[in-house]
């Protein structure tokens, strides 16, 4: 007999139990058979997901139930000590489900470029701080309930445990934060924007680990698209976070100026609106994240190929700036990795940087002998890589000139995370990434980038 006992706040009178056994055993002549779904309960005692009693008539009538305690104490993961009391996460919390269910409120691409436009006002910021108050536990509930569709020996893996408890725990938060009114209703709310931005800033490498230790539950199809759209969620959250605390700073910072007699900064300094970078050059983002990645080469192996910017446009657009960073650092590890690994380290790295009706290109060429064809169609899969070791080649430095992106590439070495990542950080906004393989001779790798001014129109 299987038995599938759900939790106390959905529980009817014992009576439905015995009526269910009686029902069944008249059907299967007293033999019980297949009851997959039993509910069980009363106003006196319960019986928890594990069996053991479990008296919760103390517990709060609102509070989620402790479904699967003894499982969660046993990850004892930190991100509990931040869940109010009587809240640890549930699968079957009702508050989640009614969240998950409201559909987003997105902004385009016009009004994130908007809201940051010179001058900054109060009236404006207060406004996006309002958007993200109603916005954010939607989004959050909306990643707590992708958790919950992987099955649940999966979710039970520490590493995947301790990102879905502290989605649930920054959701429990943002749910019972006040409404943003005024100037001080603003910094708490920001305060606790850093705070979980800061928390949730390493997640990837956990993630990659949870999986890998996983895979013998969830077929590889079935990660791709979990881990596509949990990304693209991330991204989007990350980016409406990261733009209003940035702009919170500016503003702040202006203020700051205008209060000591410096005047208003000037239009050099007016460039970023938030995190978004209006005049980057491409080719100062290629030679830069280049750079890094010849260092890290450097030092991993004790040498690295030279490279070479092919650039007639002095191309400058509108983007983030660290999602480029992370984009372009992917793109050259692979190629300086390669370069090394084939022991092709005199031939340079050829980058060339072009540019055409509202959108940028880059292209990397390699001499590290190519992509195997048996094995092309595989590398944008997770978790599939040609590293023989764990070296990472090309992982920038925890630099905070990177941004909080950057700093999840370098532990993710050897799993396989890194192109279909940076893949889906060039897709958000319209671009694309794919590679061209010659075997025997090397590969190139295309970026495609539109503008964010040409993407207007796209939403969040």
């Amino acid at each position: 007999m299987n038995i599938l006992l759900r939790p106390a706040h959905r529980c009817a009178p014992w009576k439905r139990l015995l009526g269910s056994l009686r029902k069944s055993s008249d059907d299967n002549n007293s033999d019980i058979n297949d009851i997959n779904d039993i509910i069980v309960g009363d106003n006196t005692s319960s019986i928890d997901t594990l069996g053991s009693p479990a008296p919760w008539k103390s517990m709060p009538s609102d509070a989620p139930p402790p479904l699967g305690q003894a499982h969660i104490r046993h990850c004892m993961d930190p991100c509990l000590a931040s869940l109010p009391p009587n809240s640890e996460p549930s699968f079957y919390a009702c508050h989640i489900d009614r969240y998950a269910a409201m559909a987003l409120q997105p902004i385009t691409l016009h009004r994130l470029l908007h809201t940051g436009t010179p001058p900054l006002t109060r009236e404006r910021l207060l406004a996006n701080a309002q958007y993200l108050h109603k916005e954010r536990p939607v989004r959050y509930a909306k990643h707590v309930k992708l958790f919950q569709q992987l099955p649940f020996i999966v979710n039970l893996n520490p590493n995947l445990h301790a990102l879905y408890t502290a989605y649930y725990a920054h959701f429990e938060e943002l749910r019972q934060q006040p409404e943003v009114r005024t100037e001080e209703d603003q910094n708490a709310f920001v305060a606790m924007l850093v705070r979980q931005s800061d928390a949730l800033c390493d997640i990837m490498p956990g993630v990659a680990r949870g999986f890998h230790e996983c895979r013998a539950y969830l077929g590889a199809a079935a990660r791709g698209r979990f881990l596509n759209e949990l990304i693209h969620k991330r991204i989007a959250l990350r980016l409406l976070t990261d733009q209003h605390i940035a702009l919170h700073r500016q503003l702040t910072a202006a203020q700051q100026q205008q209060e000591q007699g410096c005047g208003i900064a000037g239009a050099a300094d007016q460039r970023l609106q938030g995190i978004i970078d209006t005049r980057l050059s491409l080719a100062d983002a290629v030679r830069a994240s280049a750079q890094e990645v010849q260092a890290a080469c450097e030092l991993t192996y004790g040498d690295a190929p030279a490279f070479t910017v092919d650039d007639h446009t002095g191309a400058c657009f509108c983007y983030v700036a660290p999602h480029l960073d992370y984009v372009l650092t992917e793109m050259l590890k692979n190629a300086f990795h390669a370069s090394v690994q084939s022991g092709h380290v005199a031939h340079s790295v050829e980058i060339t940087v072009a540019q055409g009706a509202g959108r940028v290109a880059v292209r990397v060429r390699d001499s590290g002998g190519g992509i195997p064809r048996e094995i092309r169609k595989r590398v944008f899969d997770y978790a599939f890589t040609t590293a023989t070791d764990q070296a990472d080649v090309g992982a920038p430095p925890t630099d905070a000139a990177f941004g909080n992106i950057a700093r999840e590439q370098a532990p993710i070495a050897g799993l396989g995370f890194g192109l279909p990542m940076a893949r889906v950080y060039a897709e958000f906004f319209g671009g694309s990434l794919h590679i061209i393989s010659i075997e025997g001779r090397g590969c190139d790798v295309f970026l495609e980038l539109p503008s964010i001014e040409q993407s207007k129109a796209r939403k969040i």
